[in-house]
C-alpha cells in the first residue's frame, strides 16, 4: 500500500488472521495508513519503503525478537529505526514462552503490553495514545534538532567574526597545544605534512563536504579549499569559495611550531529543514 509521505503509518507484525481483518476495520477513522505483515521479513520490506510511526508486534515468532533487535538497538546501540517507531506489544500468555516475552520486551521497551484477545474499546484508545506519544516524540526531536542547528550557526558566526582578532593577536611562539582551543578551523604544518588539526577544522570541513585534513598526510592531502593556502600570504585575511559555493575566510600564520592555517566558513542562516 503507498503512504502519503505526511502520515506516518501504523505497522501491525502478527501471524493472527483474524487481527488482520479485525483491526482494519477497528483503526478505519485514523489518519494513519496501516500496513499488515504476517511475519518479520514482511515487516522488514515494509519499513524500508513505508514512514511507521507505530509497530504493533505479537513476540511468539522468534525471528521478531531479531528483528526488534535490529529496530531498537541493544546494549547501547541504537537501532535502524529506534527514534521513529513507538511500540506495543500484544501476547497470548498461554502460547508464549516468558523467555520470548522478556527478549522482546527488553528490545522494544514498549509504550504498553496489551493481552489478546482484549476488547476493541481498549486497543482503540491505547493505539491513540501511542500515536500522540509518538507525535510529541517527533516534536521533541525536532525541536532538538533545530536548536543544534541554531547553536551550530551561532557557533559558526562566532568563528568568522574572530578570525580577524586572532590574525593581530596570536604570537609567533604560540605553543602547537594550545592551537587544539581556537574557536576556528587550524591546521599546523610541518615539514611539508599536516602535523595538527583540531576539531572545529574537522566539523568546517564536514559541513562544507569537504575531505578531512588527516594527520600526517603530505601537503597535496589539504582540503581543496585550503590548497591554495600554504603559498598564501602571511597575515592576510583572504577568501574563496567551497565546492558547495560556500564562502571560506582563513589566514596563514608563521609559528616557531610550523605555519598555521585559521579559517572558518561563512555561517549559514536559517534553521535547518526539518528532516
Amino acid at each position: 500500500m503507498t503512504m502519503p509521505e505526511h502520515t506516518p503509518g501504523i505497522l501491525l507484525l502478527d501471524a493472527d488472521t483474524g487481527l488482520h481483518t479485525r483491526l482494519p476495520v477497528l483503526l478505519q477513522a485514523l489518519p494513519h495508513p496501516l500496513c499488515i505483515a504476517a511475519d518479520h521479513t514482511q515487516a522488514r520490506a515494509m519499513l524500508a519503503t513505508q514512514r511507521i510511526s507505530l509497530l504493533i508486534a505479537e513476540p511468539a515468532d522468534a525471528g521478531v525478537a531479531d528483528f526488534m533487535q535490529d529496530i531498537y538497538g541493544t546494549h547501547g546501540t541504537h537501532g535502524t529505526h529506534g527514534d521513529m517507531v513507538s511500540l506495543i506489544l500484544t501476547s497470548h500468555p498461554e502460547h508464549l514462552q516468558v523467555s520470548q516475552l522478556l527478549q522482546a520486551l527488553n528490545q522494544a521497551r514498549p509504550y504498553r503490553l496489551l493481552i489478546k484477545p482484549g476488547n476493541d474499546e481498549e486497543l482503540l484508545a491505547t493505539i491513540k495514545q501511542a500515536l500522540d506519544h509518538a507525535v510529541q516524540q517527533q516534536e521533541q526531536r525536532r525541536l532538538l534538532r533545530e536548536y543544534q542547528g541554531i547553536l551550530t550557526n551561532a557557533e559558526s558566526a562566532h568563528a568568522f567574526r574572530v578570525l580577524d582578532a586572532l590574525m593581530h593577536s596570536i604570537h609567533k611562539d604560540m605553543a602547537a597545544d594550545a592551537i587544539h582551543h581556537l574557536p576556528v578551523g587550524a591546521l599546523l604544518l610541518v615539514n611539508g605534512s599536516i602535523s595538527l588539526s583540531n576539531a572545529s577544522a574537522q566539523r568546517f570541513l564536514h559541513e562544507m563536504e569537504e575531505s578531512p585534513a588527516e594527520t600526517g598526510k603530505p601537503l597535496t592531502h589539504l582540503p581543496a579549499a585550503l590548497q591554495d593556502a600554504p603559498q598564501a600570504p602571511r597575515r592576510q585575511r583572504l577568501q574563496r569559495r567551497t565546492a558547495i559555493n560556500r564562502r571560506l575566510d582563513y589566514f596563514v600564520l608563521e609559528l616557531t611550531a610550523g605555519t598555521l592555517i585559521a579559517f572558518a566558513p561563512e555561517p549559514s542562516l536559517g534553521r535547518p529543514p526539518d528532516a
